[in-house]
């Protein structure tokens, strides 16, 4: 158990400090955006790159906070029937759910985008739209996003499985 232990402090500090650090870029996507209005609406010259900018800022900030999101049971989830079962039932439940749902849909999710992070690195693939921005960064945040609840996931599965022993906690 101190193993397992060990794996999910690990795991939840990663996530906890990357989100923590990408929290950050809120003020960015608020300076972006201020600074679209503003020039759109007051001098009458919008921006190129603003729409790129902040797909981009969003996109970032999303998917890198998905598995602290996770961690934190912020996530929505509709538990029904699940409430209403003891935990431990509700703890085996979420673990069948975890295997066969979670992970078969988002390990393929990976490897889809990593066949396509590494193909638009190839290419050097640009955004078709605004400032023609490159693509390839936006593509690997996503894949290490991806990576990140994946590892959540494993996170979750191991304090399931403890509370399905009566080792975790019940609540």
């Amino acid at each position: 158990m101190v193993v397992i232990n060990k794996i999910i402090r690990v795991i939840d500090w990663i996530n906890e400090k990357i989100s923590k650090a990408v929290s950050f870029l809120v003020f960015a996507l608020i300076l972006t955006l201020t600074y679209e209005v503003v020039a759109r609406y007051f001098f009458g010259s919008p921006t190129q790159w603003s729409l790129n900018l902040t797909y981009f800022i969003c996109s970032f900030f999303l998917i890198l906070t998905m598995g602290y999101t996770w961690q934190c049971g912020e996530h929505v989830g509709v538990d029904l029937i699940s409430s209403k079962l003891p935990r431990r039932v509700g703890a085996f439940l979420n673990i069948v759910f975890i295997l066969g749902l979670f992970f078969l849909t988002w390990t393929n999710i990976g490897r889809v985008m990593y066949n396509d992070m590494l193909r638009s690195w190839a290419l050097q693939e640009r955004s078709t739209i605004g400032a023609m921005p490159p693509v390839y960064p936006y593509k690997t945040w996503i894949f290490v996003g991806v990576v990140l609840l994946l590892l959540q996931g494993v996170s979750q599965l191991l304090k399931e499985i403890q509370v399905v022993l009566g080792r975790g906690r019940q609540s």
